[in-house]
């Protein structure tokens, strides 16, 4: 015997689904409103005919409008939320493929925990280190233009910097993206910028989770998110303590600007609107110019740790004068920086010139692409140069001078930048 308040529970669900009224359905059908609220109190059933439009009205089948079986049985779905979950698992384990192949890595099952192992044999007393690196306001430039694996090489290097400024070899990366799912593509682009930074650092790379949200995320936006872990030999930490009067400070080169520095360039192209196509002495457009990856000083930094002639290192943040050396320097001694001895780039050169930023204000507000400081003995300076060049552009930009003991302001400046 049909069940006529269920028939008229699952008339009403359907009609909800569709986002009709009682009288939009009544329309359609050709008949009352009153009707079609009589079906749905169960005070009244739909003719074998009206039942047939019904079904064609819902795209369900007559069966679907009559069972109560099935319709006990309904159920949401993450296709009803727009996640194709069959599809986006298929892809996870052909991104889990592309993991580091190691023995020290023992476990890397997408969202799971990696298990893994690190050989600190030879260390008489190993310290751990890590960081969790997001790329920052630069992100939302990645992905209106489509440098999805830039952003995450990016990011990549910008974990690696954090952790060797403080003598800590990077070991093994965990990457995540909150995206809507929906672009493969994109992701696989993504999860080999993640695999291919790894490689060039000697990292162990255990995969990129996707936490698919098309409820939170349209398509095209993504968060990403990278886990660092690194290790050192306690003794060999690089501590600003050991920095002394007399030391060199050399400044080594970056592409690209970092994600503090963007919300200073959304400005100035809220006020040029061609500022990204516009075209620098190299050819190359601002907007590639801006998006290229910033570089990672893995090699350069421990191979100076192991020859024993670094004092201080410190990564670049927004600009040369916001360095953790202006907390971490010894009482008595700070850096003196010769804005004459930076070499200014064509992107630099160009932005100052579109004249938006004082001359005596530029320089507080971009690191003019030097990525990280490195404070050795003045007479091992030569050495020192000759190493990082082997990887990438550097330059003696200071020194380490004697200060007043209650001077505040740790670093200061002589000389012009050459525009």
């Amino acid at each position: 015997m049909l069940d006529k308040e269920k028939i008229g529970k699952t008339i009403a669900f359907y009609r909800k689904e569709l986002g009709m009224t009682q009288k939009e359905l009544a329309d359609l059908l050709h008949i009352s409103y009153q009707a079609v609220s009589k079906w749905e109190v169960g005070a009244g059933i739909p003719t074998v005919e009206m039942l047939y439009e019904l079904s064609a009205l819902f795209h369900v089948s007559v069966d679907a409008l009559l069972n109560n079986e099935q319709w006990d049985n309904r159920r949401i779905t993450y296709q009803d939320v727009g996640l194709d979950s069959h599809r986006l698992n298929i892809l996870k384990h052909e991104l889990m493929g592309w993991n580091s192949q190691d023995a020290n890595l023992l476990s890397a099952y997408f969202a799971d925990a990696t298990l893994f192992q690190i050989d600190t044999s030879s260390y008489k007393d190993p310290v751990y280190s890590m960081i969790v690196c997001v790329p920052g306001s630069k992100e939302h430039l990645a992905q209106i233009f489509g440098y999805d694996k830039e952003i995450c090489m990016d990011t990549v290097s910008s974990a690696i910097n954090h952790l060797l400024q403080h003598g800590m070899k990077p070991i093994l990366l965990k990457a995540m993206v909150w995206c809507d799912g929906s672009n493969h593509d994109c992701l696989r682009q993504m999860a080999h910028g993640f695999q291919a930074a790894c490689k060039q650092n000697d990292i162990l790379y255990s995969g990129m989770e996707i936490s698919a949200q098309p409820i939170n995320y349209k398509q095209g936006e993504y968060h990403v998110v990278v886990s660092l872990v690194g290790v050192a030999e306690k003794s060999d930490l690089i501590r600003s303590e050991h920095v002394q009067a007399g030391d060199a400070v050399i400044g080594i080169q970056t592409d690209g600007i970092d994600g503090i520095n963007y919300p200073f360039i959304k400005v100035m192209a809220d006020r040029n609107k061609n500022l990204f196509s516009e075209r620098l002495a190299n050819g190359n457009s601002v907007l590639d110019e801006i998006m290229k990856v910033n570089s990672a000083y893995t090699q350069e930094i421990l191979l100076l740790q192991k020859e024993k002639l670094i004092h201080g290192a410190c990564r670049m943040r927004s600009h040369l004068f916001n360095t953790h050396f202006r907390r971490t320097l010894p009482k008595g001694i700070g850096m003196c920086v010769d804005l004459s001895a930076i070499p200014v780039t064509d992107l630099y050169r160009f932005l100052f010139h579109q004249d938006m930023i004082g001359r005596n204000m530029f320089q507080y507000h971009f690191h003019f692409g030097i990525g990280m400081l490195v404070v050795v003995p003045n007479a091992k300076k030569e050495r020192a140069l000759e190493i990082i060049s082997r990887y990438h552009k550097c330059f003696c930009i200071g020194r380490i001078e004697t200060c007043r003991q209650d001077d505040a302001q740790r670093i200061w400046t002589k000389g012009e930048i050459q525009w």
